[in-house]
């Protein structure tokens, strides 16, 4: 069973995010947030589960609160 953008989609996700500058991070996960929310949710937890992302969601230990709808 396929997790939010699926078995490659999540790290094709998390590779195109590094790419990018922390502003351009935030425009980013807002076009995926509205795009599905629900795949989002999915890949933002798996991010977070697996520390994939810790200087835009934390870790699993400190994650990071976002109000998608305010970037």
């Amino acid at each position: 069973m396929d997790i939010g953008y699926g078995q490659f989609g999540n790290t094709a996700e998390v590779r195109a995010m590094k790419k990018l500058s922390f502003e351009d991070q935030k425009v980013h996960v807002k076009k995926l947030w509205q795009e599905d929310p629900e795949k989002y949710f999915e890949w933002k937890e798996r991010c977070i589960k697996f520390d994939l992302l810790p200087d835009f969601f934390g870790t699993s230990d400190n994650p990071i609160p976002i109000d998608e709808s305010k970037l």
